[in-house]
């Protein structure tokens, strides 16, 4: 049977590249963004898969969007749900001095909290029935190196690394939930890439960072439940 993935800030990055692999996989794909009018490429991708791509409207951030998401998808299973979608807070150069002890933009980090630990959390939990609908059931975990305590050796980016800390604290608590309702949870740190946050000059071309992905997606199972690994299969330290 055709998965049917569900990727979240669909319209550039690293979440389109996903949209893109899995529908040259033959994969059904739902992809959601917040502002589908202005999403040209994948309004390009759903002219050529006009059958297997689906463009929904999605908020992260907000409770009403997920819920009427959900809504429109009741009775559809979702294999993998790709949470994908997230803040950094802006460009790298004028974001990461808003986010110093010395220069933290408070607003700016409950809002990143807001999208990148609860929006997570409430999306996931409203699209649990159509996991279970599914045969894969697979949650993934968007994190970052710069969620990890113990690979943190220079400090700054507090506020983005906290939220992906936080994440990654979801990921080990909801596999152990969901475990016994055969839904497989981990967190993915696909390596610093080249989008508009990592830059022209990081080590991983976006389309060779999501091949590694779903390489290490497809062989994950029930058992490793709760883990971070990285774009290459390695285990991240918390």
């Amino acid at each position: 049977m055709t998965q049917t993935i569900l990727v979240t800030g669909a319209n550039r990055g690293i979440g389109l590249e996903h949209v893109r692999q899995a529908l040259a996989a033959g994969q059904f794909v739902i992809a959601a963004c917040r502002s589908p009018e202005k999403a040209g490429e994948l309004d390009q991708l759903h002219q050529r898969f006009p059958e297997r791509l689906r463009i929904e409207q999605l908020d992260t951030g907000g409770a009403a969007s997920i819920a009427a998401l959900a809504s429109r998808l009741d009775g559809t299973p979702i294999d993998i749900l790709i949470n994908n979608a997230g803040l950094y807070g802006g460009g790298w150069d004028d974001s990461a001095a808003r986010q110093t002890l010395a220069g933290m933009d408070y607003e700016q980090w409950e809002e990143i909290l807001r999208v990148n630990v609860i929006g997570v959390f409430r999306l996931t939990a409203a699209l649990l029935p159509n996991l279970k609908l599914s045969e894969r059931k697979l949650v993934v975990m968007m994190s970052s190196d710069l969620g990890s305590i113990a690979n943190n050796k220079q400090g700054q980016s507090h506020a983005y690394r906290s939220s992906k800390a936080a994440l990654n604290m979801l990921t080990k608590g909801l596999s152990v939930d969901l475990r016994e309702q055969g839904v497989t949870v981990m967190s993915m740190a696909p390596g610093w890439t080249q989008t508009d946050l990592g830059g022209a000059n990081a080590p991983w071309p976006v389309d060779e960072s999501v091949r590694r992905q779903r390489a290490v997606l497809a062989e994950m199972t029930l058992a490793r439940g709760g883990e971070f690994l990285n774009l290459k299969g390695e285990t991240v330290p918390w």
